[in-house]
């Protein structure tokens, strides 16, 4: 079974910014939940912390990893590769997606409420029902190479 997960990316730059690496940041300490039960297939949705937290973006999980940043050698890219500002410092762990879906131009708003960063889909806290959205999405729109607002 597919599990809804929702991602608050802040403004919304620093994910689109690194969209055309399918890479999306988050901190392990606060994000156990999503690490230890998120399988490959969910969907992971990206709402920004603007007035009614809107959808920006829906993409398929595909992984996960440490980021490895060394001071001669990264493995992972930096945050300056990613375009990432310095909020972004705190990300020690990179999402990997696929299938991402552009939907900054709809007015698809949730009205979250609440502090978490990552959550699980749920009807009573979220004003758009995603599971039977995504059905609509998958059907009209076309996955993007990058997010560009």
């Amino acid at each position: 079974m597919i599990t809804n997960w929702i991602f608050r990316v802040g403004d919304g730059n620093n994910f689109s910014n690194s969209s055309k690496y399918k890479i999306w940041g988050i901190q392990e300490k606060i994000s156990k939940s999503f690490i230890n039960n998120v399988k490959d297939g969910d969907r992971l949705w990206f709402v920004n912390n603007i007035k009614g937290s809107k959808i920006i973006a829906v993409a398929t999980y595909k992984s996960h990893n440490k980021r490895n940043l060394g001071e001669l050698i990264s493995i992972s890219h930096t945050n300056e590769e990613l375009g990432w500002n310095e909020d972004a410092n705190k990300f020690n762990i990179e999402i990997h997606y696929i299938n991402l879906y552009n939907l900054s131009s709809y007015d698809l708003l949730t009205y979250i409420r609440g502090p978490f960063i990552i959550r699980k889909f749920n009807s009573f806290t979220c004003e758009i029902h995603l599971e039977k959205e995504y059905v609509f999405i998958e059907r009209y729109c076309k996955p993007s190479n990058e997010l560009l607002q």
